[in-house]
């Protein structure tokens, strides 16, 4: 099996060009086990990471979440909708993954939007960046980390995990890391991110 989390130093993020090595590797790790699902060819592969690669320098404002950017550019390629390809390939890599990340399909994850954020506030740049809404579900000890790639969740997973126990002084949270749906995705997003 992969190494499916990239070895990532977690540097203090200030903004999203900061980001941009960490969302280049969850690229291009996504990329590795989509090609060796089936979903892409390498030859379809390495255009769509330097398009995406063009998209991170240029984009202002919010990130392009890099499997909601191939679903846009698969869609039209195989006449399905947006949401389709992501399910396609949420389903590829859940299994690639061993299903380690779980699907939420019951609601909006509970516990505060910003609660997390207010406890940690340099988690709101990383969460934005990385498309992964995150929420507490306890004091400290509780975490729901939703995302529509599941390699981004997984990097925001362990990202929040090493945040809270710097922050608790070595007690480690629980971290329940969740696939969603597009649109619950971006109401998470909409809700987690908009001021």
């Amino acid at each position: 099996m992969l190494n499916p989390i990239p070895q990532l130093p977690t540097p203090p993020p200030s903004d999203r060009i900061s980001l941009q090595p960490v969302l280049e590797n969850i690229s291009v790790t996504t990329l590795k086990h989509l090609r060796q699902g089936g979903y892409l060819s390498d030859a379809e592969a390495q255009p769509l990471l330097e398009v995406y690669r063009q998209k991170l320098m240029q984009t202002a404002g919010q990130t392009p979440d890099f499997l909601h950017f191939i679903a846009e550019e698969q869609a039209q390629k195989h006449s399905l909708t947006i949401e389709g390809e992501v399910a396609r390939m949420q389903k590829l890599l859940r299994n690639s993954l061993n299903d380690r990340v779980h699907y939420w399909s019951f609601g909006p994850l509970s516990g505060k939007a910003s609660a997390l954020y207010d406890h940690c506030p340099g988690l709101r740049p990383v969460c934005s960046a990385l498309g992964c809404p995150s929420t507490l579900a306890g004091e400290t000890s509780i975490v729901h980390v939703a995302s529509i790639n599941p390699v981004s969740a997984l990097v925001a997973s362990f990202w929040i995990g090493q945040e809270l126990n710097r922050a608790s002084e070595g007690e480690a949270p629980f971290v329940f890391t969740f696939l969603t749906d597009l649109s619950s995705w971006q109401v998470l997003m909409q809700r987690h991110f908009t001021p």
